[in-house]
């Protein structure tokens, strides 16, 4: 036993060496380290606060860790509600086993988003160095790693973040399947990814179909092999489809076994549809799709408009790329020849033609996207470094200095850009209000998106108190607000001299507001005491 003990360490340690002894897996390593410190430090801090759909995330992850149910008592729920349109679980599920080992704060909640990034980097390298070749894998994983949308992508907990991550698994496993059930996984990896993001829906199903006709006609996957991956896609789909039934005809929440089929307060399947296709690729129109690809829009939470999404620099190396990838990709398929290149081309074209129907598009919705243009980009660099090394040489130099100068301007202006998205002061308010005001009634105007969300983080409140404690407004359309929870009370402002009023100073969402309720409370003969950025209101006799 001791001696196959010796021989297996001593096989990892051969193992260890040879990987070691490659210079493009050091240079990989290097990559990654890089990747790993430029996600995870300042993690908290960098960007400041909570952003309020990720402040959903997080209350619903804590409820799922702690209690089993989504904040509306839903157990095991297959979709969150959310505040009233939904949002997909996968994120959620995931930052739950985190909080259940490491209790809940931002850093937590965020790394599910820095793991799956860094995935993707790792599972990129690896599919490109067996298909294509060691230097064109090492340039795609340096392109993502220093890549701003990708970067602050990883940074803060969205749904939607987790899209081209998974696709990449999605990929990655079937293409890399030889036996019956290597594709069952598969199946499971792609069946998972419409956990992740509810656009997935339209995209993946549209981006499979066309993946698996190429691959039958390259004679890399047989009709068995797609039916045996099919399998499990269908039975996590199921659920899925159940959300939409349940929505479109009003059926109300249903449980199923372990799992909850939710109601949401909205359905938004009207944001599909045809005459979003012209409006999105009219370049003179805002956020049109290919301002977006490029650029940025205006949420300076996916991307800042002084870099793009991947380097105005690199636009030109997309084209380059981009035409040399069809070059090949057209001569492989006459020869029914497998290519990678061919692969990420089609995602590119699937998805790019899926999106195009979606109505406000915004950064974050064409998230499955951007690595591919890194691969293009990769291609012409390649191109170029073949026939002339040092110039290959200087575009990554230049493309190291970029990234350093982009890493200075993002930790040292981020928290500026993303302005009131990201909520840095609600929660330490209320742990001031609660132990300096336990008692009374408290009416709060802030420029918090969602207030009560930021209460009930600030709380760990149960979502068996929030149920029972809060009071709805619901407006026509099917929106609706919270508008108390417990003793804190939001957007209907009454005048009591019992209450305590908190009125934040520059209320950047609700300045008229702001002004009308200060207005009212010094009138009445209010007096206020002044806690960071917030007016704190009590009557004085």
């Amino acid at each position: 036993m001791e001696k196959i003990e010796e021989k297996t360490k001593e096989g990892l340690k051969n193992k260890v060496k040879n990987v070691l002894k490659d210079k493009y897996n050091i240079a990989f390593l290097i990559i990654l380290l890089i990747a790993i410190l430029s996600r995870v430090l300042f993690l908290e801090q960098f960007p400041e606060g909570i952003e309020q759909d990720e402040a959903g995330i997080m209350y619903d992850a804590y409820c799922m860790a702690e209690y089993g149910t989504d904040r509306y008592l839903n157990e095991n729920p297959v979709y969150l509600i959310n505040f009233w349109g939904g949002q997909s679980v996968m994120y959620a599920a995931i930052a739950s086993f985190f909080i259940r080992i490491f209790g809940l704060s931002v850093f937590v909640v965020r790394l599910p988003a820095v793991i799956f990034s860094i995935l993707t980097i790792i599972l990129a390298y690896l599919l490109a160095k067996k298909y294509i070749g060691k230097k064109f894998a090492l340039v795609l994983a340096f392109l993502i790693t220093i890549c701003p949308w990708h970067v602050m992508q990883s940074r803060w907990g969205l749904d939607c973040n987790l899209l081209a991550s998974f696709i990449m698994l999605s990929v990655y496993a079937l293409l890399n399947a030889k036996k019956d059930w290597h594709y069952l996984l598969a199946g499971v990896c792609w069946g998972l990814t419409l956990y992740t993001y509810a656009l997935s829906y339209i995209m993946l199903p549209v981006f499979f179909i066309a993946l698996c006709i190429y691959l039958l006609y390259v004679k890399k996957i047989t009709i068995k092999q797609i039916l045996i991956t099919i399998i499990p896609i269908l039975i996590l789909a199921i659920p899925l489809i159940l959300v939409q039934v349940v929505n479109y005809f009003e059926r109300g929440t249903v449980k199923l076994g372990f799992i909850t089929i939710p109601q949401l307060f909205r359905y938004r399947i009207s944001e599909i549809g045809f005459d979003n296709v012209l409006y999105n690729l009219n370049i003179t129109n805002k956020n049109n799709f290919w301002q977006l690809l490029f650029a940025s829009c205006n949420s300076q939470s996916h991307t800042l408009q002084e870099f793009g999404t991947i380097y105005y620099i690199l636009i030109p190396f997309v084209i380059w790329g981009f035409i040399l990838i069809i070059k090949e990709s057209i001569s492989t398929i006459k020869i029914k020849e497998f290519n990678l290149k061919t692969v990420f081309l089609i995602q590119f074209i699937t998805i790019s033609l899926c999106v195009i129907f979606f109505y406000d598009l915004l950064t974050y919705k064409l998230n499955p996207l951007f690595i591919m243009l890194l691969v293009y980009a990769t291609e012409a660099i390649v191109w170029i470094y073949e026939k002339r090394k040092i110039l290959g040489h200087c575009i990554i130099v230049s493309l190291v200095i970029l990234f350093i100068i982009f890493e200075i301007f993002y930790f040292t202006n981020i928290n500026e850009k993303v302005g009131i998205g990201f909520n840095s002061d609600f929660i330490p308010l209320v742990t001031y209000l609660e132990e300096n005001y336990p008692n009374q009634e408290i009416y709060m105007e802030t420029d918090s998106l969602q207030q009560y969300i930021y209460l009930l983080l600030a709380k760990e409140m149960s979502p068996y108190e929030f149920m029972e404690d809060k009071t709805f407004l619901r407006y026509i359309g099917g929106e609706i607000d919270v508008i108390q929870v417990e003793r804190y009370h939001f957007l209907e402002f009454e005048l009591h001299e019992d209450w305590i009023y908190v009125v934040e100073e520059n209320n950047l969402f609700r300045p008229e507001e702001e002004r009308e309720v200060r207005d009212a409370l010094e009138e009445a003969g209010f007096s206020y005491e002044k806690y960071n950025n917030f007016f704190i209101y009590s009557y004085s006799e």
